[in-house]
């Protein structure tokens, strides 16, 4: 684990949500009084006054059985909780073993953004007792809007689809996801495709998850050590993936 590093700031950053999700190791039947409790949580009644809403999770799954063709199966699993502060910008998303802490644009900065993560961590803990935590993410969704409706993506990325030889010379629309493991276990799952843009532009999904879920449990106490961590990987990531030409647009007036 390295110190996180100074990440480059941009007047008009492409940012439309950003989220740091923990999964917990499960440890006891799901108490429906934890999101009421959370709710009311000194360091959280302020902050999300808003009323909560109920968000539907839906699980795909791949089955297979003995004298049976696979299927693919869709199934609404068990929701979550939100609790909003007064406009929806930001939020919370609670349910079994699992907590998000999410910002919609405008995303402001990390150091404004990481209290509310330990704020709402540290909450958590009080009112759930969780044991350790399985798995952390840190998640940037980018949509980035470029003024022109052709462009070469070579222009603004660094990371495209792949061309080939007999292959027609535009493209019309595409989707990739790519996952990347660091060394010591990380994985980063980089999105992009081409999206619905407004009338004389262009636009595209930049989506980068950072995950860390160890073979082994990680303690509360270090929890936000590695949010750090994931946070500058996923900053790092972010620039290699973008040109100079990119970056003329995010700090444009």
């Amino acid at each position: 684990m390295t110190k996180a590093t100074q990440r480059r700031k941009y007047k008009n950053p492409p940012i439309e949500e950003a989220l740091v999700e923990f999964r917990f190791v499960p440890s006891q039947e799901w108490d429906l009084t934890i999101p009421g409790k959370l709710h009311q949580h000194p360091a959280i009644k302020d902050n999300y006054p808003g009323k909560p809403r109920q968000q539907k999770v839906v699980e795909a799954a791949f089955q297979t059985g003995i004298e049976q063709p696979p299927s693919f199966a869709v199934r609404e699993g068990i929701g979550r909780i939100q609790l909003l502060n007064d406009d929806g910008k930001r939020l919370l998303s609670l349910g079994p073993d699992v907590l998000s802490v999410n910002i919609l644009r405008p995303y402001d900065n990390w150091e404004n953004f990481r209290p509310r993560v330990e704020a709402a961590l540290t909450a958590y803990r009080d009112v759930a007792n969780p044991k350790a935590v399985s798995r952390v993410g840190v998640r940037y969704i980018n949509k980035v809007t470029l003024p022109k409706v052709e462009i070469d993506l070579g222009t603004y990325f660094c990371y495209r689809p792949p061309t080939a030889s007999g292959l027609p010379d535009r493209m019309a629309g595409f989707m990739s996801r790519v996952e990347y493991v660091y060394y010591d276990g990380v994985k980063l799952i980089l999105t992009q495709a081409s999206i619905e843009a407004p009338t004389g532009s262009s636009a595209f999904l930049l989506d980068l998850d950072t995950i860390w879920e160890g073979p082994e449990p990680l303690s509360l106490d270090a929890v936000m050590a590695t949010v750090d961590v994931l946070h500058e990987r996923e900053g790092v990531a972010f620039e290699a993936t973008i040109t100079d030409e990119a970056r003329k647009v995010f700090d444009a007036s």
